[in-house]
């Protein structure tokens, strides 16, 4: 049995700002109400901050912003511009649904966010209202043309794969590799939160091999590149002569757990060691109960004591909702 990790070996600390979001996606909200957290248990910018200062400390470099839908949390680019200040920060990024990206991609870039990955999960305008319960594919593609427009090159497009819904527009989704300079990710459905129950995981998954298969069946084999950048699990491919990438997340068949470089914080202040579980670590009462000279001890324990609960081989099934964990 492998020893407990090593903090120096995670790099990379995901940042949820919210749960809340203004799309309402089939596999990561129920479609009835869900009890969003209250705002004054939400982390503030500056509580977030100090978090991250923690976890500078301890080798982490990478920060991503998550939700939700991180651009429902107003002034978004003012925490952009209070990470970039910290010292040592290698790199910011986000993952967005893209809807509010027409609107806050320059500001975002001027704050010195780095990278932006968008979650479409087809190409189909009627597919995409009816998945995200209500989005619009036209606001998704303006936000992403006007990220690269501020100066975000080689943006990231986030496809969870779903058998029966989107799994014949595998091919469609590569195609727009060959001439455009982006990624696009395949992630395997995940069981979380209500997919995990009534059997909608087992009706809805479809493997990295399978979905492979199919891209490869319309352009001939992948050619194998180089491990996604940015930290992130990705293995990446290209189909010969295009100019784009392809990359497949395959945290159900291919688990990564033994490599995983990352923990979780969620709005609320639970750092997390595991998206599906592995424990979590209260930091909210830390940052708001205890003497300043206190805190910055208590934090070096939580982080030590997070990744001392990462598990070699994550579980089947998680416990809450996406939008609540961070992604």
């Amino acid at each position: 049995m492998a020893g407990p990790r090593d903090i120096r070996a995670v790099r990379t600390l995901r940042i949820s700002v919210t749960d809340r979001c203004n799309f309402r996606c089939v596999y990561c909200m129920p479609e009835d109400k869900l009890d969003w957290v209250p705002r004054e248990t939400l982390l503030s910018f500056e509580e977030i901050v100090e978090v991250a200062r923690a976890a500078l400390a301890h080798g982490i470099r990478s920060f991503k912003l998550t939700g939700g839908e991180p651009l429902v949390r107003h002034d978004l680019p003012r925490l952009v511009a209070m990470l970039r200040a910290l010292p040592d920060v290698d790199e910011l990024s986000m993952t967005t649904n893209g809807a509010l990206l027409g609107e806050f991609a320059p500001a975002l870039k001027a704050a010195g966010l780095d990278r932006i990955t968008v979650s479409m999960d087809t190409l189909d305008g009627d597919k995409f209202h009816d998945i995200t319960r209500g989005g619009d594919l036209t606001a998704v593609w303006r936000g992403v043309r006007a990220a690269q427009v501020a100066g975000f090159g080689h943006p990231k497009i986030n496809c969870v794969a779903m058998r029966g819904i989107n799994d014949e527009e595998f091919a469609e989704f590569a195609a727009l590799t060959l001439t455009k300079d982006l990624t696009v990710r395949f992630i395997e459905y995940m069981p979380l939160g209500r997919t995990a129950l009534g059997g909608e995981y087992e009706e809805r998954f479809i493997s990295e091999s399978e979905i492979r298969g199919r891209i490869e069946a319309r352009f001939g084999r992948l050619v194998a590149t180089m491990k996604d950048t940015g930290h992130g699990p990705a293995i990446v491919w290209r189909l010969p002569g295009a100019v784009g990438r392809i990359g497949f997340i395959s945290a159900m068949s291919k688990p990564f757990c033994e490599t995983c470089n990352r923990l979780r914080l969620t709005a609320e202040g639970q750092l997390r060691s595991c998206l599906f579980d592995g424990g979590e670590v209260e930091l909210r009462p830390i940052i708001r109960d205890m003497a300043g000279e206190t805190r910055p001890t208590m934090l070096h324990r939580a982080f030590v004591d997070c990744v001392a609960f990462k598990p070699e081989v994550h579980s089947y099934f998680g416990n809450r909702q996406m939008s609540q964990i961070g992604g």
